[in-house]
């Protein structure tokens, strides 16, 4: 399944330079967090109440494909109840975050208001 995702705000903070993480969050969102956030609107947010996500699924970012590396133990529930996500730009970073998604070093893509990003993930 498909799920897509279009980014309506990129927090000042949110892509520091040298930092291999980018921050994912909904419009529910606090004002201190969308300092830091991108934040994404799903097309259809029912489908995001069957996602689940697994190491081989992949997301695509701007028409670059991403293929999934590891997956945190909270990244399901957090990105149906509030679309919150941690995307990791570099596998050997540590993988004590439950709330993220891993993918091999890379640069990070350039988030930017009105960009697509698709869940290609399993249904739960």
């Amino acid at each position: 399944m498909d799920i897509e995702a279009k980014v309506t705000a990129v927090g000042p903070q949110a892509l520091t330079s040298g930092d291999p993480m980018v921050i994912l969050f909904n419009e529910t969102a606090s004002a201190a967090l969308r300092e830091v956030a991108v934040i994404q609107t799903f097309t259809d947010p029912t489908q995001m109440q069957h996602l689940t996500l697994k190491v081989g699924d992949r997301l695509t970012i701007a028409g670059q494909d991403y293929p999934i590396k590891s997956v945190g133990e909270l990244v399901d529930n957090n990105l149906r109840s509030i679309g919150h996500v941690t995307l990791v730009f570099d596998e050997a970073a540590p993988m004590g975050l439950q709330n993220a998604i891993h993918f091999a070093k890379q640069p990070k893509p350039a988030f930017k208001v009105g960009t697509t990003i698709i869940y290609h993930c399993s249904l739960a």
